[in-house]
């Protein structure tokens, strides 16, 4: 078995080759030229050079592979980054796929996020059957595998609350499933925010690490955060090739990874051997007035394209495929040690 990697320049997309590696199947990864290859320095893999905005140069690389783990995307806040994110998230996916098509590739990962699941009314943990809603005038739910869904509409509209980068995920999301729909092999996994090792960038979880570290006090989602090991996340992608159903979406998170700010700046404090900053401790202290008092969260304003939470149930994957469950302390201990030993803090 030979596997074809994108994003293994990344945090996650490094974690996976690694994975693969240590199963002995050998792996070729996509890069571009003049990348940072520095979370593949001693690793025995194959690297070709492309782009996935490059659609005839994907054909070619890809031969030989039977396993596509195609996880490579572009991340950014930045509001002069939008047209990039949508060009690589949801053309450069359309591309590697047509690209997997005609060279015979076997089986599909395709790496989605938790942010293009959505959360429920109710109040209860978010599943792979819970579908993201469109802000739009009819208030219609949005579940990525319907089929006939134009990927195309979503963007023209722009009315799925979300940032950029969810929505162009979200996009891709649509296209891969679609493509599933008309014969290729396809599994999709939503991880939600890995957390170890070689967070080179860094991720958003790997910025509140380094915030802390820094004594900043970290940004948070409202609602709380599902945390898993990176390492878990990798496993995971090579779970899902060996035993994921085509067509379906598989969480890749933590059973006990659902966190408020508190869970994450205590867990913080205790691998890190490091006092939360002086903001934060004013923080916890104006929450639990708030709580003795009675007064109700304030809530954020309907305009806000900020997730309100990011939890969820991850049952499935860890039903199905068997997804491990590492302590997540023994992952934030990893992620600490690495920022310390490279510089970040």
């Amino acid at each position: 078995m030979k596997a074809f990697v994108t994003g293994a320049t990344g945090f996650v997309g490094s974690a996976v080759a690694r994975s693969l590696l240590r199963r002995g199947i050998e792996v070729r990864v996509l890069a571009r030229r003049g990348s940072n290859l520095a979370n593949l320095a001693g690793l025995d893999v194959e690297v070709a050079y492309g782009d996935l905005l490059d659609r005839e140069s994907l054909t070619e690389v890809l031969r030989g592979c039977d396993t596509l783990f195609h996880v490579a995307a572009l991340y950014s806040a930045t509001d002069a980054d939008r047209e990039r994110m949508y060009e690589v998230n949801v053309r450069g996916t359309k591309n590697i796929l047509q690209a997997a098509q005609d060279s015979g590739v076997s089986r599909i990962v395709h790496t989605s996020t938790i942010g293009t699941i959505g959360q429920p009314q109710d109040g209860s943990l978010a599943t792979e059957e819970t579908p993201l809603l469109a802000w739009g005038t009819s208030r219609r739910p949005v579940v990525p595998r319907l089929r006939g869904e134009d990927p195309q509409r979503g963007e023209r509209r722009g009315d799925l609350s979300a940032s950029h980068y969810a929505k162009s995920k979200y996009l891709a999301e649509v296209a891969a499933l679609t493509a599933c729909e008309r014969g290729l092999p396809v599994v999709v996994v939503n991880p939600c925010a890995p957390v170890g090792a070689r967070d080179i960038k860094p991720s958003s979880t790997g910025q509140r690490i380094v915030d802390y570290l820094r004594g900043r006090m970290p940004s948070f989602i409202e609602g709380g955060i599902n945390f898993v090991a990176v390492d878990d996340v990798a496993e995971g992608h090579l779970l899902a090739a060996a035993k994921g159903r085509v067509g379906q979406r598989y969480i890749l998170g933590n059973r006990e990874g659902n966190w408020m700010r508190t869970q994450f700046l205590a867990v913080m404090a205790r691998v890190s051997g490091q006092e939360p900053p002086r903001t934060a401790r004013r923080w916890g202290l104006r929450l639990d007035l708030r709580r003795v008092l009675g007064a109700r969260p304030r809530q954020a304003p309907t305009q806000d394209l900020r997730p309100r939470a990011l939890t969820c149930d991850p049952s499935k994957a860890i039903h199905e495929l068997g997804l491990p469950q590492t302590p997540l302390e023994v992952a934030f201990a990893e992620a600490v040690q690495w920022f310390r030993e490279n510089g970040y803090v």
